[in-house]
């Protein structure tokens, strides 16, 4: 099940070697860019200055998050009415919380698979009643810079609090073409009335990818928000099921690898003085990553270099996931762990150097733990928020003895 859905996404290329969730993504609000991915996702923006932006500390993440809600007078939270496709049009659904490439930290979307058939097949819906507020084109393979047919990002707001979002949507609706003529090459901004259950736009051989933000919700297994400020939606991501009424919930859940709850997933991991949750090398702007690597040259690297992320799985919450932003060779890449043991939410400094063995991940539901050793990754974790990190790829733990060149991570 969960190598079919990574084919489905052959049509992204941000991840590298996947095109499954990830990655990956770029969302653009305001003047953010959001990079996605799944097996192969792409992700960029079609408008100048977006990568400077992007990586701009002074950027004002308040700035963006008020462009959201522009214009709203409700300040309530919004029940979704209407899933975004039709049932019958989806394979399967994947929750928030996968990683793949360039998505290292837990992805803060979910994934709906549409059956199999061409690009535009299948029309996405509004989930409720509101406004897009923004519509932003991308038609860059975010890794190799070539070009490739327009997907778009929509912006929709449904009052002060619930904010919702679509992206990889292969088509504009025609009614949104008939009020912005040049939506579909440059974009939109403004307030275009929708209704729930209003065809937005078409999807097909690839993903669509939605969340709900909840405006007056900040994570908080996010030590310091403000290190997502290059990706502000992040630490708003809501549990989408608790939107939908119990129909809806059971359809989702029918579709889904996930079996337990919460069955939207999760994303933030973050204990203070643990090594579970997500990690960035120092003084990389945090979740914006290191100037120097931008959005990818075709090399596996990019801004998500710098992260690293040691959760547990979003089809088998009982393992754990260690992943890394650059492996060897420039690739990010997630990993189990052998045997499946330290538990990350118990290690802390007084645990001194931790010694972890990296093997394949289970793939979809599978959750026995198995397969050849493919490297180790000593953790020690420190005071202040800090991790010494130094990755050995193609050892075994007899080969590894202590740190050599270690790395320094910060949250």
């Amino acid at each position: 099940m969960y190598n079919k859905h990574m084919r489905k996404q052959s049509g992204f290329a941000h991840v590298g070697l996947f095109v499954f969730a990830i990655f990956i993504v770029l969302a653009i609000v305001g003047v953010g860019l959001k990079v996605r991915s799944k097996s192969n996702s792409k992700q960029t923006g079609s408008n100048t200055g977006f990568i400077e932006k992007l990586f701009n500390k002074s950027d004002d993440r308040n700035s963006q998050e008020k462009s959201w809600t522009a214009g709203c007078t409700n300040k309530e939270r919004v029940q979704m009415t209407n899933l975004p496709m039709n049932v019958n049009d989806v394979d399967t659904f994947t929750p928030y919380g996968l990683t793949a490439g360039g998505h290292v930290t837990p992805i803060d979307h979910l994934y709906f698979y549409p059956k199999s058939g061409p690009r535009d097949k299948y029309p996405v819906y509004a989930m409720a009643d509101g406004f897009i507020t923004e519509i932003t084109v991308r038609g860059v393979n975010v890794d190799s810079g070539e070009k490739r047919p327009p997907e778009y990002r929509y912006m929709i707001q449904h009052s002060c609090q619930t904010i919702s979002y679509y992206d990889l949507v292969t088509k504009l609706d025609q009614s949104i073409l008939d009020k912005y003529p040049d939506a579909a090459t440059k974009g939109m901004s403004g307030r275009f009335p929708v209704k729930a259950g209003q065809e937005v736009g078409r999807i097909g051989a690839q993903s669509l990818d939605t969340a709900v933000y909840n405006m007056d919700l900040t994570l908080p297994g996010f030590i310091h928000p403000e290190m997502y400020t290059a990706e502000p939606w992040k630490i708003h991501t809501d549990d989408f099921f608790s939107y939908f009424n119990a129909e809806h919930q059971a359809q989702m859940l029918a579709l889904s690898q996930r079996k337990v709850k919460p069955y939207s997933g999760k994303i933030d991991y973050d204990q203070p003085g643990k090594l579970i949750g997500n990690w960035f090398i120092e003084g990389t702007n945090g979740y914006a990553g290191a100037n120097k690597y931008g959005m990818g040259d075709g090399t596996g690297r990019g801004y998500w270099s710098s992260h690293l992320s040691v959760h547990y799985h979003a089809i088998n919450p009982q393992n754990i996931v260690v992943s890394l932003g650059e492996f060897k060779d420039g690739d990010p890449q997630a990993f189990a762990v052998k045997g499946n043991t330290p538990d990350p939410v118990g290690i802390s400094k007084d645990s001194g150097v931790v010694k972890y063995e990296l093997t394949q991940l289970p793939q979809g539901q599978q959750s026995i733990v198995s397969g050849s050793v493919l490297g180790v990754v000593l953790f020690q974790v420190l005071d202040g928020e800090k991790l010494k990190v130094e990755i050995f790829p193609d050892k075994t733990a007899a080969q590894v003895t202590g740190f050599v060149s270690p790395t320094t991570y910060e949250r």
